[in-house]
């Protein structure tokens, strides 16, 4: 059996890779106590709730597998010389992607090299562009995101925008992908799958950022849910953020975010976050089966339309998925699903 295998995003999940942020130690350096307490209480509940992640995938009898994490002695050394926190390896659908029966990455984090090679020692095609040193200044796919790739069936879609650039998306087809693909381009205010989201055949959510797609066009007679109101606003509101101290950029729920801690942040943890407050991390979910969809928050506009669709919604939380800018389908690569390639459009 290929242990590759994954042409959409609904097909049963039989394998994903479930993200991993820092383990708390890993910032025992920071002398002020305050800003320590706050970093780590944020890295524990993180773990916490991709645990969580990781049972409710496991009831559904698919394998989740788990990125390594960086030498801590070595991370700590860097970062008492001030070189900033790199990323931890919780985002992997950021950096790879699986097209068909081909693993690529577009960005070759070390943390997955273990996963990755595995997979080739299986007789997997694992794929990555910057070579054997796993980076390359010169490589085409430098500062792209995989999460611009929405996979179809026989259609996939790239999102040549910001974060993904029209010379990569012809790098990605002619080096990864075979004649039996058709090419869609969808320019879209964001990363694809933070923008819409296939469910199952017929069944698709979108967002306030899908303004220059043509989804009518694109997927004919599909019933289109569009998102305008992201769960984060619900989650401001009740919670003891303070808008000016972090405007938008980002946001940790249930800590009040000291002066102190923000500046430690925006110092030196600027890699980790994004401008949040325009992310709607409704649509970015992980479909298990085209009965069953995880999202990290309650809302009842998806939650209404899911159970239109005989779709039962599942909700695994991310309570810091503000702070990192990364929401369930963000946190998670699928690697093997059951089913070939089928077209739908």
């Amino acid at each position: 059996m290929n242990p590759i295998n994954s042409y959409t995003s609904w097909q049963p999940l039989e394998e994903v890779i479930v993200g991993r942020a820092y383990s708390p130690d890993y910032f025992d350096f920071i002398e002020n106590a305050q800003v320590r307490n706050q970093l780590q209480q944020i890295l524990s509940e993180t773990e916490e709730d991709l645990v969580n992640l990781q049972r409710t995938i496991e009831k559904f009898g698919a394998r989740v597998r788990r990125p390594d994490l960086p030498d801590r002695d070595q991370f700590i050394r860097g970062q008492i010389h001030g070189q900033g926190a790199p990323l931890p390896p919780l985002t992997p659908r950021d950096w790879q992607i699986t097209l068909g029966d081909k693993l690529l990455r577009v960005l070759a984090m070390p943390e997955l090299d273990g996963l990755c090679n595995e997979y080739q020692s299986q007789g997997g095609t694992v794929i990555n562009p910057h070579g054997p040193t796993g980076w390359d200044e010169n490589c085409v796919l430098n500062q792209a995101s995989a999460s611009c790739i929405v996979r179809v069936g026989r259609d996939v879609f790239f999102d040549n925008s910001d974060f993904l650039k029209p010379e990569q998306t012809r790098w990605i087809v002619d080096n990864v992908l075979g004649p039996e693909y058709r090419i869609h381009e969808a320019v879209t205010d964001g990363h694809g799958d933070a923008v819409f989201a296939i469910l199952k055949p017929g069944v698709l959510l979108s967002s306030k950022h899908d303004v220059n797609l043509d989804l009518a066009r694109d997927f004919p007679g599909w019933d289109v849910c569009k998102i305008w109101d992201s769960s984060i606003w619900a989650a401001m509101e009740v919670g003891k953020f303070k808008y000016e101290q972090s405007p938008g950029a980002w946001y940790v729920q249930g800590q009040t975010p000291t002066p102190e801690f923000t500046q430690f942040v925006d110092t030196y943890l600027t890699k980790w976050t994004g401008f949040v407050a325009e992310t709607v991390f409704d649509v970015n979910c992980l479909v298990l089966d085209e009965s069953h969809v995880i999202f990290s928050a309650y809302n009842k506009e998806v939650f209404d339309y899911c159970r239109k669709h005989k779709i039962e919604p599942i909700i695994s939380e991310l309570r810091h998925s503000y702070f990192w800018d990364g929401g369930i389908s963000c946190c998670t690569q699928d690697i093997r699903r059951r089913g070939g390639l089928e077209t739908y459009l």
